[in-house]
């Protein structure tokens, strides 16, 4: 059920995105789909490295504002989480974390020749996510996450031409996902902070029409 309504608001947004694209110069909108993949990890979880591999995908409407500056708006299905590699600490009670958010991010761009820097926020909402422990069982029900998830975004895009670009984010969450126990100390007796903060490193293709 989730799964189709995320499948329809992406399909909505991108109908948009070419309607507004195509409603002439006067409304100096550009609309583009973007594809690629993040590279994700979790501070607080003792699991280290960019391990996490998960999708990148969706819409964007740009407003032109000037011949350099632009504003988008982008509506994204992403994946996010840690997962555990053999030199983590054998300390951490997580083996993989794993998150599905759909997230709308908000960017400033400006662009020289055919390379465009870009900085931003993005706010994502928790579609579902899953735990798993160091011993390999389900522990979701444990670590309750909030739904809401707000990010600082930085990053640049090499166009090849007017319409194919290649983008690189860095991207950090700003508030902690983690829900507390309030009958639990922080630090916990592992030594995890007792917070999730992600981040992600984004590599992505980008088609404006």
């Amino acid at each position: 059920m989730k799964a189709g309504l995320l499948l329809f608001i992406i399909l909505q947004f991108l109908s948009f995105s070419v309607n507004a694209q195509n409603m002439g110069p006067e409304r100096r909108f550009e609309a583009g789909i973007v594809a690629g993949f993040n590279l994700s990890q979790v501070n607080g979880d003792l699991l280290y490295g960019f391990n996490k591999i998960g999708l990148n995908v969706g819409g964007r409407v740009d407003a032109v504002l000037t011949e350099r500056w632009r504003l988008s708006l982008e509506m994204l299905f992403t994946q996010q989480g840690a997962s555990r590699n053999k030199l983590d600490n054998p300390a951490s009670a997580f083996d993989k974390i794993r998150l599905n958010f759909v997230e709308a991010p908000v960017m400033i761009h400006f662009q020289d020749w055919k390379i465009q820097a870009s900085a931003g926020l993005s706010y994502g909402r928790l579609i579902n996510y899953e735990v798993i422990s160091s011993t390999g069982e389900d522990a979701t029900e444990q670590t309750p996450l909030r739904n809401d998830l707000f990010s600082v975004v930085l990053g640049g895009t090499f166009f090849f031409d007017e319409h194919v670009g290649l983008n690189i984010l860095w991207s950090k969450w700003i508030n902690n996902l983690r829900i507390s126990n309030p009958d639990e100390p922080i630090p916990l007796p592992n030594q995890e902070s007792g917070k999730f903060i992600g981040q992600n490193i984004t590599i992505r293709g980008i088609y404006m029409f």
